[in-house]
């Protein structure tokens, strides 16, 4: 009877031990004691949407602050967002000559937002929305959308020649491929700003685990570096897309133009 007793109670003390625990085991730098901390929730996709949405109209007040009082000479503030504005201006331009300048607003747009967006992560308490693969989603399928536009309006129906290859016999063979190699592109543009943000926020945070001393100085760097690289990668890359499904189709618009106006 007493050995049956005993198997009773250590039925419920076992079970207990191989209950999963919800907990994160990492070892401190300098010492071989492991440390258990409680695993951190999953954040909601909503807060990273809210943090887009502050992104947002923080980009609205910082246009409305810049252009509201613009002066011949400008000042500090004034002089800044017109080198920002020449530099995203000007980078269409590099990669598809004079004709990019009108599809810098719509590329300028991706950058701004995105740094913006990436930079909000560098408030405590706040979180940087592209580290969520929904927000960056959305803004690489809106670039692809962008630029099948731009494309249509720059061939109209023969940019769906495009997709067929250089010769029209080889069109069952390279048509396929040229069509998932379009549909790859927003999967790629989502994925490596997801993939470059979150694995950011997850070095900043081991480093302000393991790192004392340098640890502000290393963050800060790393943060600021990232929230301009990362942005300026996105933006450049959609840039390459609208000069591809543009190329030649600018051109002739403008020869056309110019015999009408002849």
């Amino acid at each position: 009877m007493n050995e049956w007793q005993q198997q009773q109670n250590t039925i419920p003390m076992l079970l207990a031990q191989a209950k999963p625990r919800a907990a994160v085991t990492h070892t401190v730098i300098g010492t071989s004691t492991p440390i258990e901390e409680d695993a951190p929730h999953e954040i909601s996709p909503w807060v990273f949407f809210g943090f887009s949405c502050v992104a947002f109209m923080l980009t609205i007040i910082l246009v409305i602050l810049g252009t509201r009082r613009m002066r011949v000479v400008p000042q500090a503030f004034q002089n800044l967002l017109e080198m920002l504005y020449e530099f995203l201006f000007g980078l269409p331009e590099q990669v598809m000559g004079p004709r990019g300048r009108q599809y810098a607003p719509f590329i300028s747009s991706f950058f701004i937002y995105i740094v913006m967006m990436n930079a909000l992560g560098l408030i405590p308490a706040c979180k940087s929305a592209t580290a969520s693969l929904s927000i960056t989603l959305g803004m690489a399928l809106t670039a692809f959308c962008g630029v099948q536009y731009f494309g249509f309006k720059a061939h109209g129906i023969k940019y769906l020649a495009h997709f067929c290859g250089p010769v029209w016999w080889m069109a069952w063979l390279i048509g396929p491929l040229e069509v998932v190699s379009e549909l790859v592109r927003p999967v790629s543009l989502s994925m490596r700003l997801y993939g470059n943000m979150f694995g950011e926020e997850q070095v900043v945070s081991a480093l302000a685990h393991n790192l004392t001393v340098v640890a502000p100085v290393v963050i800060v760097l790393l943060q600021v570096l990232t929230v301009v690289l990362q942005a300026f990668v996105f933006t450049l890359l959609v840039t390459v897309y609208i000069a591809l499904a543009t190329e030649h189709g600018d051109e002739h618009a403008g020869e056309d133009k110019a015999a009408a106006h002849a």
